[in-house]
């Protein structure tokens, strides 16, 4: 649909967008193409698709996958997509809240599910961990996002604009920001820029880690005071009894700076650091 059927559904049905849940209907049929065009297609895959809303995307997923899951949470967007979906074979239409959907049950078979969202900017980090946290279900993930936070996710070692989140992803995934998309192309307009994120979730973590909640506790606490360096914030907080003094000797063997930032150690440091502090617990 382009603007003037959304704005002409949405008369007719007394429908407005919800600021609440951060509904912006994508409007421009170039965008859609070249969303489309940029996803990897197997003929036998089964697409979720989170965010249908007015079926701006649906319609072209069902034209090139077997199976559409269409996942809608507005109760009033569902009620007037219900018919129009219906009249496609291979669209199956949930009104249900993505975060509560079990991607393992939604398969038709034992190939692995593409995910495509359009999703509202506040539930962007709560949608990327439950892909990762199914990943063993998803082969991919095309997202539409915040440009800010697609860019956090990418960023490499050493630069500012990485964070706790760019290793996690980066752990799992192999992130790809894909192109930028202009504020016009939704109704209504965002605040803010965003573009097509890729995820290809990886066969296997891109490091190996002999415990990985232990690597992103340490990840997280290290970013929580990135100005400082990540010793600071490491020694103060509870994982290991010695205080700085057991970091200190952790970094030491691990050949690494201890002036080091957070942002300056490398997932492969992460996991030297992890694997240090795990066979340090296991031998007291």
């Amino acid at each position: 649909m382009d603007l003037k059927q959304i704005r002409d559904l949405c008369k007719t049905a007394g429908f407005r967008p919800n600021k609440r849940l951060g509904q912006n209907f994508m409007v421009d049929n170039n965008t859609r193409k070249k969303i489309i065009s940029s996803i990897r297609f197997r003929s036998s895959d089964t697409v979720v698709e989170i965010g249908a809303g007015f079926g701006a995307m649906t319609f072209l997923l069902a034209e090139r996958f077997n199976k559409v899951i269409a996942v809608e949470k507005d109760p009033r967007v569902y009620e007037i997509m219900k018919p129009i979906f219906q009249k496609k074979e291979n669209i199956v239409f949930m009104n249900e809240d993505i975060l509560k959907v079990d991607l393992e049950r939604v398969r038709s078979s034992d190939n692995k599910l593409t995910v495509f969202g359009n999703i509202p900017y506040y539930i962007s980090t709560p949608v990327i961990e439950k892909i990762i946290d199914q990943r063993a279900y998803v082969e991919s993930a095309y997202i539409v996002m915040q440009e800010e936070l697609a860019d956090r996710i990418v960023a490499s070692p050493g630069t500012r604009t990485a964070g706790s989140i760019s290793y996690f992803v980066q752990f799992y995934t192999k992130p790809k920001k894909l192109f930028r998309i202009k504020k016009n192309v939704f109704y209504p307009k965002p605040q803010v820029e965003s573009c097509l994120l890729e995820l290809e979730v990886l066969s296997s973590p891109s490091v190996k880690v002999r415990n990985e909640s232990i690597m992103f506790q340490i990840i997280r606490r290290a970013f929580s005071e990135r100005r400082k360096m990540a010793i600071n914030p490491l020694s103060s907080s509870g994982l290991l009894a010695e205080g700085r003094s057991g970091w200190e000797r952790i970094f030491n063997k691990c050949q690494l700076d201890k002036s080091s930032r957070a942002e300056n150690l490398s997932l492969k440091d992460y996991s030297f650091i992890a694997d240090e502090l795990y066979y340090y617990k296991r031998n007291i």
